[in-house]
């Protein structure tokens, strides 16, 4: 099976947001880990999951964000602890990034602990995993959740832009009734029926609409 390794320290740069180079069939992962034994033994875990990887190695959060930046990945195993900041900083800037919001982010640690396996779950890793369970096993098992957490993350991002759009759509046809209503005119071409729905829903004020449950309760990302 295909692997290839790419440390991001001596790759060339591609421009700032650049296209995805994501090759089809394979799992792109990215790695972020300061320890060179660390990223090595990663590396060769993943050249004998039997799964076609490109795995790309970054050292510290400026590479990390290059990286991000450069493609898109299916998963991103993050080291907690760094030289500078950590690994629940690196996991933000995931999770707020346009490209990678949907990739399947774990958490890994010589030692981890329960409150940063916590605060990480929280903000939606996959897991939180010691480096010594990152043998083949876990992480072809790792891979293959990959998947249904990218489906999952594009479906709910999907359903809440369409809300989005239905809303915005009523809002403004709505707004059209009233200014017309308002000034004593009506439209042969809008249907009296519409007009009585929406009064009799009253949807010809948006300012008194409550279309909270068309949304989650999560804060919205930066980048929306």
């Amino acid at each position: 099976m295909e692997h290839r390794t790419e440390d991001l320290h001596n790759a060339h740069p591609l421009p700032f947001g650049g296209n995805d180079t994501r090759s089809k069939g394979t799992f792109e992962v990215l790695v972020l880990d300061d320890s060179n034994f660390d990223r090595s033994r990663i590396e060769r875990a993943c050249g004998k999951t039997g799964l076609p990887i490109n795995t790309y190695m970054t050292s510290d959060i400026e590479q990390f964000e290059q990286a991000l930046d450069e493609r898109s990945y299916d998963v991103i195993l993050i080291d907690y602890m760094l030289p500078k900041g950590n690994g629940l900083a690196a996991q933000r800037l995931v999770n707020n990034h346009p490209m990678n919001f949907a990739a399947a982010v774990v958490m890994i640690s010589s030692e981890m602990r329960t409150d940063v396996a916590v605060a990480s779950m929280k903000k939606g890793s996959l897991d939180c995993l010691n480096k010594d369970a990152l043998d083949p096993d876990k992480l072809r098992e790792i891979m293959i959740a990959s998947a249904k957490v990218f489906s999952e993350a594009s479906r709910h991002w999907i359903g809440e832009l369409l809300a989005q759009q239905r809303v915005q759509i009523a809002k403004d046809v709505a707004k059209v009734v009233r200014d017309e209503m308002e000034f004593g005119k009506f439209i042969d071409t809008i249907d009296k029926r519409i007009i009585d729905m929406l009064a009799s829903k009253g949807l010809t004020d948006p300012d008194a609409w409550n279309v909270s449950y068309l949304f989650d309760s999560d804060e919205p990302l930066k980048f929306r």
